[in-house]
């Protein structure tokens, strides 16, 4: 059993206007105003996912997000298949190497009081996990599930705690990427070529993308990889966003 050292105390977090920011890499977790509806615009429908959970085809659709963080983008994944009529089953599959306190989840449902987000035993779930997690870092995965109220298909969470590197390969085969890490330029690993390398084996065929971040080296890496990417404008005063899928 292998001890997590613990680097990314609560310490390395402040609020700034009720949003909690990370002092290690110098960004916010979630934006007060905007978030929901930047999450919805950029990753949801920039996969297009909508129109792929409606189909007749009753396979698992498998989202795979770079970055946890505070949970919104599962939260707007969730809320938009629970209003679907008759959705196939869907699982969001996350990775998250600082994984943050309860207190400071909360701070999202302050911040969009009238969604369904944490609830207690979503949170305690998640805790006892993070808590397992830290005492054995070889125990590893969050878990948690859903069922539609209209045809009893499943939203299953999975969330791996740990670095990218050795999260990512446990990833099965992914539908749709959300790339949500913090800004390239403040954390790097999570844009690397190797990450970029390891995205490309999960993928097949028509597996889509959509980031916020348009910046060239990523476009280049993803067009290299056998991405066909496209720029789109981007959300609220944001030029630029990129989606595209694997040829």
């Amino acid at each position: 059993m292998e001890k997590r050292p613990s680097d990314h105390s609560d310490k390395n977090i402040e609020f700034k206007e009720g949003v909690p920011v990370s002092l290690l890499f110098d960004d916010v977790y979630f934006s007060k105003q905007g978030g929901w509806e930047e999450s919805n615009y950029v990753f949801f429908n920039g996969n297009e996912i909508e129109s792929k959970i409606k189909d007749d085809d009753q396979t698992v659709f498998r989202i795979g997000e770079l970055g946890f963080g505070s949970g919104l983008n599962l939260f707007v994944a969730l809320e938009n298949w629970t209003s679907l009529q008759n959705p196939k089953s869907m699982e969001f599959i996350s990775l998250e190497g600082y994984p943050l306190a309860a207190e400071i989840l909360f701070t999202l449902n302050q911040s969009y009081p009238d969604k369904n987000l944490w609830f207690p035993e979503l949170i305690h779930s998640y805790e006892s996990a993070k808590d397992i997690w830290e005492n054995d870092n070889t125990k590893n995965t969050w878990t948690y599930v859903w069922h539609h109220k209209t045809n009893g298909a499943q939203f299953s969470l999975k969330v791996y705690f740990g670095d990218i590197q050795i999260c990512l390969p446990s990833f099965p085969i992914i539908h749709a990427w959300y790339f949500d890490g913090f800004s390239p330029g403040k954390n790097p690993d999570m844009w690397s070529q190797d990450t970029l390398n390891l995205v490309r084996q999960k993928s097949i065929s028509g597996t889509s993308f959509a980031t916020f971040s348009s910046a060239g080296f990523l476009r280049r890496s993803l067009t290299e990889l056998g991405f066909l990417v496209e720029k789109k404008k981007g959300f609220g005063r944001k030029r630029e966003m990129i989606s595209g899928f694997l040829k």
